[in-house]
């Protein structure tokens, strides 16, 4: 069973919810073990490190340097299509290829 522990962040965790809500949904639905949550940029600092990955809303996608040199974990955009479609099996399929 492959797991995953994936901080969503965007501006203020409010969009991301929503894609929290469909990758919650898709987890169970194809027997994967998954922890997320969402978070806005102004506390993602003390969430990262019960997580293996962080996501970046594409509305913040600018800020993945300043982000990234905060952490300690991968900080990855996701890409403005899947994301707006919630399109679940390829924004875990991005986090494979960063998490080998």
């Amino acid at each position: 069973m492959k797991e995953y522990k994936i901080l969503l962040v965007c501006s203020g965790g409010m969009s991301t919810s929503v894609l929290m809500n469909k990758m919650e949904k898709y987890a169970n639905e194809n027997d994967i073990s998954l922890k997320v949550d969402a978070c806005g940029t102004g506390n993602y600092q003390d969430e990262a490190k019960d997580y293996d990955i962080i996501l970046l809303g594409p509305q913040i996608a600018y800020r993945k340097a300043q982000i990234a040199g905060t952490v300690n974990i991968p900080v990855v955009p996701i890409v403005p299509q899947d994301y707006a479609f919630g399109n679940v099996e390829n924004i875990l399929k991005g986090v494979d290829k960063v998490l080998g």
